[in-house]
């Protein structure tokens, strides 16, 4: 029994072994996840800033276009013979009607976009499966006997 403890190939020494490098590889595959998973969400958080830059400005540009042309078109309404009251309220109903579907498109791309990232940590599971392909070789191997 003791010099079954003392043998570099004894069944104890080589599960010693398996648990050392098992708890290693399991710190590098959280090391690995955590890496990953910063890339992923400093890229989202990237694209998420884009998304607020480009709103805004959309947004800021949009009232100062509205209400230009919304005045034209009452203009060019009133010169049409519509009466005053009607040409004051639809062409802001009309501008405004088409400022909210562009506002709808632009929602639905930048939603699409973020919805097509994963977070899934691709490589570290790849790295898991591997591991523990290799755990199972390492047991097997260690329970078969020595010639």
């Amino acid at each position: 029994m003791n010099q079954e403890n003392h043998n570099p190939n004894s069944l104890v020494s080589l599960l010693r072994e398996l648990r050392s490098e098992t708890t290693t590889l399991l710190q590098q595959e959280v090391a690995l996840a955590k890496t990953e998973l910063n890339e992923k969400l400093s890229h989202m958080g990237t694209q998420a800033a884009q998304l607020a830059a480009g709103s805004f400005v959309a947004y800021a540009g949009a009232l100062v276009l509205l209400f230009g042309l919304a005045d034209l078109i009452g203009v060019l309404l009133l010169h049409a013979g519509v009466e005053e009251s009607l040409a004051a309220w639809i062409p802001r109903v009309a501008v405004g009607l088409i400022v909210a579907l562009i506002g709808w498109s632009m929602l639905a791309k930048a939603k699409k976009a973020l919805a097509s990232e994963k977070l899934v940590p691709e490589r570290t599971v790849e790295s898991l499966r591997e591991n523990k392909e290799w755990a199972q070789s390492k047991l097997h191997h260690s329970h078969e006997p020595s010639t």
